[in-house]
């Protein structure tokens, strides 16, 4: 009778270590892998309203239009120009630029199963100062639709940690510019001064002369490469995280980049706030800002025939530029792009999804219905 007894007790013991086992195992999915409830748990996790669900009412009180000088077509060429000089200085807008070396059909284990993938080219722009970027110059085996993606990742990843964006293009016909910002992947992020000392371009910005040229000028050579051994019908620019910052900046600069998608990576200065770890580098840079602030940036970007900008935020971000504060300003660029008249669309979407710092599927898809718009 005893061991009967005990042999039950320990059945139920065990019963109940399982029990725990699979309710843990469950909270642990909840919390940590299914969407829906990572949602709410970030929502109550959030140190004050303010984080996901509400705006502070003294950004609330600016009103964005009185912030947009860029408000004629003469102000875009003006800006643009004044853009350029910051950028690239004397030497001016690198329009016929080219890569320093190919290399052709090149082996990549992070991209050996995409799919309709023809080939991977080797893209290598030298800048000088011993500052290289090696682009992934991706293109499709079938049903290719002469349209042309660059995708710009940005800090703590490369390209190789996203195959899945890559697919997604060639899938549809794309051609693919994949670029790491400086310091990852294929790109040198150390500037070499004629002394010998080693500058850092995300750091030092103030030691460098023209030191944004660096962090642009790989993507248009990519383009510039691109557009001349191929006839694109269009150019579309996706750039995630610090690469927002690089595609709304670009876009504001050259008109060739009809499409452009910055996601989660580039509020105005003014509703950073709580956000200012960037302070001191190329999205802050001042001579940058004191000729054109954010919003009129979003308005260069999207202005013009057949133009569109469309930013992409993740409200429940871990990282940064969560909430809803790019609805606070779409009315104005998108009113203002308009009053401008010469055509293009300006629009915010807050992607509620998930509480990730990404692209979420979600958005990948939105973004490939709005370049097939083309």
């Amino acid at each position: 009778m005893l061991k009967i007894l005990k042999n039950t007790t320990i059945v139920r013991i065990i019963i109940c270590i399982s029990v725990i086992l699979i309710l843990g195992g469950l909270v642990e999915i909840l919390i940590h892998h299914y969407d829906p409830t990572r949602v709410l748990y970030k929502r109550l996790k959030a140190d004050n309203e303010y984080v996901y669900e509400k705006i502070d009412p003294k950004l609330l009180a600016i009103d964005p239009r009185s912030l947009v000088l860029v408000k004629t077509l003469a102000d875009v060429h003006e800006t643009r120009a004044r853009l350029i000089d910051v950028i690239w200085g004397d030497a001016g807008f690198p329009t016929d630029v080219q890569p320093a070396a190919v290399e052709y059909d090149v082996s990549e284990e992070a991209f050996s199963n995409l799919p309709n993938l023809s080939r991977i080219d080797r893209i290598v722009v030298d800048m000088g100062h011993e500052v290289r970027s090696r682009i992934l110059y991706f293109q499709p085996a079938e049903n290719g639709n002469e349209n042309l993606v660059i995708y710009h990742h940005g800090y703590a990843g490369t390209i190789k940690d996203v195959p899945h964006i890559i697919a997604a293009f060639l899938e549809r016909g794309y051609s693919v510019l994949a670029i790491d910002l400086l310091m990852y992947g294929g790109a040198t992020g150390d500037y070499r001064t004629s002394e010998g000392e080693a500058l850092n371009l995300h750091f030092d910005l103030d030691k460098i002369e023209t030191p944004l040229r660096f962090h642009f000028e790989p993507v248009v050579v990519g383009i510039n490469y691109a557009v001349r051994h191929s006839n694109y019908n269009s150019v579309s620019m996706v750039g995630f995280s610090a690469g927002g910052f690089v595609t709304a900046v670009l876009a504001a600069i050259d008109p060739r980049i009809l499409n452009s998608y910055p996601v989660a990576g580039v509020y105005p200065i003014y509703l950073r706030t709580g956000q200012d770890i960037q302070v001191g580098m190329p999205s802050y840079y001042p001579p940058l800002l004191e000729v054109a602030n954010y919003l009129d940036l979003f308005v260069l970007g999207a202005a013009g025939v057949g133009r569109r900008q469309l930013q992409v935020f993740n409200r429940y971000d871990r990282c940064c530029y969560n909430n809803t504060k790019g609805k606070l300003y779409e009315p104005a660029i998108a009113e203002t792009v308009e009053a401008i008249g010469v055509g293009g669309e300006f629009r915010v979407l807050i992607d509620e999804t998930h509480v990730d710092h990404k692209i979420s599927k979600f958005a990948l898809e939105v973004i490939l219905s709005d370049i097939s718009r083309h």
